[in-house]
């Protein structure tokens, strides 16, 4: 009986990378991944890339934001920061 081991190796390395015109792009040296290497990534953004609130202006006109902030403070507790 003969047995055909078939071993893969497999690199695991969480490497900061940032997302221009549609490409990733390492922002450090990926030493030992040949190029044009298949990987897998998984997409996860940094806590200080999260958008800004001035992000957001301009997205709704005045009736909506007032919608909006009526919506706010009848469905949620104001929290006294005093009472911290």
């Amino acid at each position: 009986m003969s047995y055909n081991m078939v071993r893969s190796l497999t690199m695991v390395r969480t490497v900061r990378a940032i997302y221009e015109e549609g490409v990733f792009r390492p922002l450090e040296s990926l030493e030992g991944l040949a190029d044009r290497t298949t990987v897998r990534l998984r997409v996860e953004t940094s806590p200080g890339d999260a958008a800004r609130l001035s992000d957001f202006a301009g997205l709704w006109d005045a009736s909506e934001a007032d919608d909006l902030a009526a919506r706010i403070e009848a469905e949620f507790e104001r929290i006294d920061p005093r009472e911290w």
